[in-house]
């Protein structure tokens, strides 16, 4: 009799057990509380120069426009999925979704692209105007005895507009260099809303406007929260995903049921003749979940971002958020305890299924770190560096100087302790304002000892107020950081040398340290309006070895004939024009 008793109890309770909804009734529930999201929006970048660009993102690049209300008028437009979570006209989706990303490393790689072209553009319209004045001074030095005195006033106006012009544009070049850690970009919204499921879309008017209140601050975390102006859920959603009765993610198993209601491809596969429809797709779970993500077999497209996952109960299990690259089949998705945790304001803790193998997946990338801080390079690779830098101080290319610094932990620049990026460019433009036409030659270069070096060279330059050219010699320490870049630059010996360097070509520089020099006296220039030409040759249009500086001394060592005498300038042997000159035979 017990028996029987315990075999009809077990037949009823078998009886008695609730079979989960079939899908289409999950999908009926459900439907009308899942919205087609549209977001129209524009970017907006602006440089610590005062520098300001409007552009979009297309495929993944960015466009960019001359004004910001020619950005709003192309405003980017892309869809997602949102699905209502209160009755206060609160909806869940991605992050993603609502701001979306501005493609930092290649909008980056734009506006640097464009600032060079117009550093491009600026230095080679400085160097016409340097032309141009150059051949003003060879046609005041050719003819000056031919010339009356409204053309030499013409020629001296023309110089000194064309010297005005060169400046002004070598301040607008050193405007276009900016400190990439103080630019600011901004997303600027056009229009955030949603347009219910089975409803007629279209225009921009059919969508209800929503305002953005809510994000997650963990980068693993794709979820936003947005809510309707108005703050009500309309009486048509009757049944709102429940935040409250969740499915525990560490219980689903693999090869549970999970279905998607969604728009995938946004309004473009959603519209129909009968209004804008959502779809609803199934899948199974392929992978032990953990807090941050959850893997099913469910193919998705851009649209689906957003969309509930339930389960066969119709459980809120978690948020899709993105898809795997190479196979289309497989979908991601947020575990619904991350939204509930952002819509109470409770962030949680990620915890892993697999602690063990997660902890030592840290602890060996914390290895590699360690060991890759440690290695230093090779000794070409900074000895390269430092070429490369002497390159870019050559070219007057202060963007491309400070790449080779790291600007985080940079300790010392000759004597500015701890500078900080602006304390860096106004060194620099300091010592590029006072002068024109510098040069570092590298003599040697030796490793005092682990990422030291010193390096010896000449660095020659025309000293615009003392109108002279000096060359220095000097020997500067460059120390590299842990990240290989220079946190550290100063000098060990700094000499002047009075005399100039002897070159190779003996023809035209010559050694005044010995006393073989033979030379008829010792004058300077008559008051020159510009620097003068020392040609190769007696003739002006022979090559220009050496610009002479209006106030220094010139040794003549012979009169070539009644125009041009042979003189020793700065150490440069040539020819100038006897007019020039306060003392002649």
């Amino acid at each position: 009799m017990k028996k029987v008793v315990i075999l009809l109890l077990t037949i009823i309770t078998i009886g008695c057990k609730k079979n989960p909804p079939e899908p289409t009734e999950l999908y009926n529930k459900y439907r009308n509380s899942v919205a087609l999201i549209q977001n129209s929006y524009y970017f907006k970048t602006s440089l610590d120069n005062d520098f300001e660009f409007f552009y979009t993102i297309e495929d993944n690049e960015p466009v960019f426009y001359e004004t910001e209300e020619e950005a709003i008028e192309n405003a980017g437009i892309s869809f997602g999925t949102g699905f209502f979570i209160s009755e206060n006209g609160e909806l869940a989706t991605n992050r993603h979704v609502v701001y979306p990303s501005n493609e930092d490393i290649l909008v980056g790689e734009q506006i640097n692209e464009y600032l060079n072209d117009l550093k491009y553009k600026i230095k080679k319209a400085i160097n016409e105007k340097q032309t141009e004045q150059s051949k003003l001074v060879d046609l005041w030095n050719e003819y000056y005895e031919y010339l009356d005195y409204d053309k030499k006033t013409q020629i001296k106006d023309e110089y000194s507009n064309k010297k005005n012009d060169v400046l002004e544009l070598e301040e607008l070049l050193e405007k276009l260099d900016f400190n990439p850690s103080n630019t600011i970009t901004e997303l600027k919204r056009v229009f955030l809303g949603i347009a219910y499921d089975n409803t007629h879309v279209t225009s921009l008017n059919d969508f209800k406007e929503c305002v953005a209140i809510k994000k997650a601050d963990d980068e693993k975390v794709d979820l936003a929260i947005i809510q309707l102006k108005d703050k009500t859920t309309p009486q048509r959603i009757t049944n709102v995903f429940s935040l409250n009765n969740q499915k525990d993610t560490e219980k689903l198993k693999l090869n549970d049921n999970v279905y998607m209601i969604g728009f995938n491809q946004g309004i473009y596969l959603a519209k129909t003749d009968n209004g804008i429809k959502s779809q609803f797709t199934q899948g199974t779970i392929t992978q032990d979940p953990d807090m941050n993500r959850i893997l099913y077999s469910i193919p998705t497209l851009p649209g689906s971002s957003g969309s509930p996952i339930i389960d066969k109960w119709g459980n809120l299990v978690a948020i899709n958020f993105a898809k795997t690259i190479d196979y289309q089949g497989f979908s991601f998705g947020v575990p619904s305890i991350q939204l509930t945790s952002l819509y109470n304001n409770n962030p949680i803790r990620n915890t892993y299924v697999n602690q063990t193998n997660e902890v030592n997946n840290v602890k060996e990338k914390e290895r590699e770190l360690e060991k890759k801080i440690i290695t230093a390079k090779s000794d070409s690779y900074y000895e390269n560096q430092i070429k490369e830098l002497l390159k870019a101080e050559d070219e007057r290319d202060f963007n491309t100087v400070a790449n080779y610094y790291d600007l985080n932990n940079i300790k010392r620049y000759w004597d500015n302790s701890n500078p900080s990026y602006d304390d860096l460019s106004n060194a620099y433009y300091k010592s590029w304002k006072a002068t024109s036409n510098s040069t570092n030659k590298v003599i040697s270069i030796n490793k005092e000892s682990e990422r030291i070096y010193d390096v010896n060279l000449d660095f020659k330059f025309y000293h615009k107020r003392k109108e002279e050219w000096k060359t220095v010699n000097s020997t500067v320490r460059f120390v590299f950081g842990q990240n290989d870049k220079i946190i550290e630059v100063y000098g060990i010996e700094n000499k002047t040398l009075n005399q100039p360097v002897t070159t190779s070509n003996n023809s035209s520089r010559v050694n005044t340290t010995t006393n073989n020099v033979k030379y008829l006296y010792t004058t300077t220039f008559d008051n020159p309006p510009f620097e003068l030409s020392l040609y190769e040759e007696p003739n002006v249009n022979s090559t220009i070895r050496y610009k002479c500086p209006k106030n220094t001394q010139v040794k003549v060592v012979e009169k070539y004939d009644d125009t041009f005498y042979k003189v020793i300038v700065d150490g440069y042997s040539g020819y100038v024009s006897k007019k020039w000159l306060k003392r002649q035979f």
